[in-house]
């Protein structure tokens, strides 16, 4: 984790230090393409702490939640728009009919952030995404199914590990600790299946279903 922290605010520091060089005159261009990467790198560094703070709160027990009836349909809609396609394909498997579950609005979305860029990460040569979602009795099945490189059956638990990385090139080990941990807080549970290494993976989580339209007050819990 250190690492990780280190390695943004390192740049933000050399691109900081260098746009303050009174020794040479940069132009327009040049100025606006380190303050992109300072940009982008301060976003990079947000998400991580973000993800401290999460772990922690989680932890500690004291994360809040605001389940309220939520749109499934609408959320895997938005995180699968917002991500940036580099060459994957990706699939959206939606019923017609409506689609709630009894859910944190704004922690539904960012478990799928995480399972949705997971798919994207362990899948480098590209391939199909598929982001699904099925109402099964009293409980609302979504899932994230990728084309990449597959997770070992021995590695199916660990990498739910606080901390954990399967790829110790980069990473926190936080994305699937802090999914599992929302997942579970929301009244749900979280699964992942993988023919093996080199044959893709699926993550598929459930939570509760809820009845009616969706609420735009969120009930505390």
């Amino acid at each position: 984790v250190s690492q990780e922290l280190r390695r943004p605010l390192t740049s933000i520091y050399g691109f900081a230090e260098t746009l303050l060089r009174e020794d040479v005159l940069f132009g327009e261009e040049e100025r606006r393409t380190f303050l992109r990467y300072i940009a982008s790198e301060s976003e990079r560094l947000t998400a991580i702490v973000d993800a401290l703070l999460n772990a922690a709160r989680l932890d500690s027990g004291d994360l809040p939640m605001s389940v309220a009836t939520t749109d499934v349909s609408a959320a895997v809609t938005e995180v699968v728009g917002g991500v940036v396609n580099d060459g994957h394909e990706f699939v959206v498997d939606l019923p017609a009919e409506p689609l709630a579950a009894a859910a944190d609005p704004e922690k539904l979305r960012l478990v799928l952030s995480n399972l949705v860029e997971n798919a994207v990460r362990y899948s480098p040569g590209g391939g199909t995404v598929t982001v699904a979602a099925r109402r099964r009795d009293d409980r609302v099945e979504i899932s994230v199914a990728d084309e990449g490189v597959g997770v070992p059956q021995a590695e199916h638990e660990r990498i739910f590990r606080k901390f954990y990385r399967a790829d110790p090139s980069g990473g926190t080990g936080l994305g699937l600790f802090i999914v599992r941990g929302l997942v579970n807080a929301m009244g749900g549970r979280i699964w992942v299946t993988s023919p093996g290494e080199g044959k893709g993976t699926s993550f598929t989580f459930e939570l509760p279903a809820a009845a009616g339209k969706t609420e735009s007050e969120p009930e505390r819990v």
